[in-house]
């Protein structure tokens, strides 16, 4: 029988590359977590006084001759052991996370590994030597087993020499403090646990003992607090005030770690929902937390460098989970931004009322205590006014249930009217207040570029289609593969200023329409503002029984030609409508009879030839305007609005809804 032959070399090949500093020193991790499991296996509970490893790591800025050594007094490679090491995807500590890979990231990582090992067995003990290399053969070279009755006891002891230029050479960090920077925040949850041994750590000039190490960076720490969650099971969170250097070479400030198998497998950055830099007296303190579980041990990835769940279940478990505890913790130091949060709070609620569901004391109640940024404020608020809005619904859902069914009587009935119509106004009369807001917005700001355009006659920025244009009949301007452009219309608009009936009507248009458009946008002769001298059409519904349009003029403008005259404008493309066959914009037919009805407006300044042409129309009600309605041709007319009166009209129609707003008075431009 023949069996499939591995390939250790490729499968080495594909393993994942180190992308960061601490992807660089897992291989160097996985030989001290292998120690740290090694001696408390034979140390049980007193590990903690017996069980000793020591590590020494030599680097540079060029990355030459860089070697580490790593030795433990654990059980080195006994039988078990040995029959592990030798075997792939070994399930020898499968208990505590071992996945059988850490010894092939030492193949791939470095260029030379040597071993040496003492063991008992059965005649005394034995010290075996070898050299471990990247082979697609005989891995275990130079192997020598010789009995070592002066030994003082089992031991392991493994040198590497030589980084690979595969990734690991260009990430392995060159500076001593990365060194134990990463070291300290990899094997935190152990160093500041019940079971680790002492570990003596010499990174160039400098040595570190831990666990003792850790207290000269953790000034204060609440360990082991227990969450029991439906979704993740139960949590262990531990929470530390730490030294500023405890972060000095992560980006970033404050974290939370996320554990598996007593190794930092994630570290997430919680910087912008504190909304701290540092605290504490001096400020220099920071904050981090450690989260163990069941459920990260079981999903975590073989390698143990990532969870094999999407990233949005790290942000979840710190949203859902640890921030009631963790602003517990941080109570004093985020008091002191409450007062900026409350500032950002009212500036969003100010600009968009719809998420403004109650006062600033209850929205702030539902962030995080820290969050200082407006998006993630904004967004905080949306979700919970959404969830409002749920449960209002619910309640309008329960009256008309109720009406419907007939268990609303006489007596009952003035009452469910008024339970649904508070729970509309509840849900609704905030989303109202933003579109006043925005109607006021508009309006000052179409007041200033009239006035801009007025002053300056000359072909200036302030006639360019995307200011007054975007506020009044948005174009959007889009250019295709071959170089030319084509212009199609906005969903939206804001020709309620002219007419309210124009508030809900469809863009429409024609395809003419928007070529003659695409080719004053290709001409080096560019016409006066593209808003200005075309008709833009729309309907109220499908059937277009009723078409609407309006046509703007250029304000203050006086130099007409003969061919300019705008009623004769309106009436030529009504024509062309009329005759059928054109599409509107969505490439649909524009279906026309002699039952349409058609509204014109003509909005310009009323002086010059424009005077002098619509002289003989008749005037409106208050003398400002003129209206032109033909005898024959087409039903409908055509009204002729000033610049000024179009403003004043609106404010007037929206007067009532700005004074309610209490924003009747104020320009959003304003020098103040």
């Amino acid at each position: 029988m023949t069996s499939l032959r591995p390939n250790l070399v490729k499968r080495i090949d594909r393993l994942p590359k180190p992308t960061n500093v601490a992807g660089a020193l897992q291989p160097l991790f996985e030989a001290i977590s292998n120690s740290i499991h090694s001696v408390q296996a034979r140390f049980g509970d007193q590990v903690t006084g017996l069980g000793k490893i020591e590590v020494t790591v030599e680097t540079n800025r060029k990355k030459e001759n860089v070697w580490a050594l790593v030795q433990d007094n654990g059980l080195g490679l006994n039988a078990k052991n040995w029959d592990a090491f030798t075997t792939t995807d070994t399930d020898n500590k499968i208990q505590i996370g071992g996945k059988g890979v850490g010894r092939l990231l030492w193949l791939d990582c470095f260029r030379s590994i040597k071993v040496t090992s003492t063991f008992e067995t059965d005649d005394g003990l034995m010290k075996r030597t070898f050299d471990f290399v990247l082979a697609l053969n005989d891995q275990i070279q130079n192997e020598s087993v010789v009995p070592a009755p002066d030994s003082p006891g089992p031991s392991f002891q493994v040198r590497f020499d030589g980084l690979r230029d595969n990734g690991y050479l260009a990430k392995f960090p060159g500076r001593d403090n990365f060194v134990f920077q990463h070291l300290t925040s990899h094997f935190l949850p152990t160093f500041i646990g019940g079971r680790c041994p002492q570990i003596t750590v010499h990174v160039g000039d400098e040595t570190r003992h831990f666990p003792e190490a850790i207290d000269d960076i953790v000034h204060r720490r609440e360990t082991e607090i227990e969450l029991q969650t439906d979704e993740y099971g139960l949590l262990r969170l531990t929470l530390m005030e730490c030294d500023k250097v405890a972060s000095a070479d992560l980006a970033g400030s404050h974290f939370v770690h996320f554990i598996a198998h007593d190794r930092t497998v994630q570290s997430r950055s919680i910087d912008s929902k504190l909304g701290l830099k540092y605290f504490g007296d001096d400020a220099d303190r920071v904050f981090h937390a450690i989260v163990t579980g069941e459920f990260l041990d079981q999903n975590v990835n073989q390698e143990r460098t990532a969870f094999m769940f999407e990233d949005v279940v790290i942000d979840r478990i710190i949203n859902d989970v640890c921030t009631d505890e963790i602003e517990r913790f941080l109570a004093e130091p985020l008091s002191e931004l409450g007062g900026e949060q409350r500032k950002r709070i009212e500036e969003i609620t100010e600009s968009y009322p719809s998420v403004a569901f109650g006062d600033t004391d209850e929205l702030q109640a539902k962030l995080p205590s820290g969050e200082l940024h407006p998006d993630a404020i904004y967004g905080h608020l949306a979700r919970e006014r959404f969830r409002r809005d749920q449960r209002q619904a619910e309640k309008i859902k329960s009256v008309m249930r109720r009406l419907k069914e007939g268990e609303v009587g006489p007596d009952s009935f003035d009452q469910a009217i008024s339970e649904a119509g508070k729970a509309i106004g509840e849900a609704e009369q905030r989303s109202l207040t933003e579109y006043i807001v925005r109607r006021k917005v508009v309006l000052d700001f179409i007041e200033i570029l009239l006035q801009k355009v007025r002053e300056d006659t000359r072909d200036s920025s302030y006639q360019r289609e995307d200011l007054l244009h975007s506020f009044i009949c948005p174009l959007r301007i889009n250019t295709l593969a071959d170089g030319s452009h084509k212009v199609t219309a906005a969903a939206s608009h804001d020709l309620w200023i002219v007419d309210e009936r124009l508030t809900f009507a469809q863009y429409f248009s024609s395809d003419q329409e928007f070529s003659a458009l695409s080719k004053a946008i290709e001409s080096d002769d560019r016409p006066d503002v593209l808003i200005f001298d075309y008709a833009h059409g729309l309907k109220e519904s499908d059937d277009a029984a009723k078409i609407l349009l309006i046509e703007f003029k250029r304000p203050n403008r006086t130099d007409y030609s003969d061919t300019d005259n705008p009623q004769m404008q309106v009436e030529r493309y009504i024509k062309t409508l009329q005759g059928g066959g054109l599409n509107d914009v969505k490439g649909r037919p524009i279906k026309l009879d002699d039952r349409t009805v058609f509204h014109c407006f003509i909005v310009a300044d009323i002086v010059g030839k424009l005077d002098e042409w619509t002289f003989s129309w008749q005037r409106t009600a208050d003398g400002r305007g003129r209206i032109y309605q033909p005898r024959d041709g087409f039903r409908g007319t055509i009204e002729l609005v000033g610049w000024d009166a179009l403003l004043g009209d609106a404010r007037d129609r929206n007067k009532a809804f700005f004074e309610r707003a209490g924003i009747s008075g104020r320009s959003y431009f304003s020098a103040d």
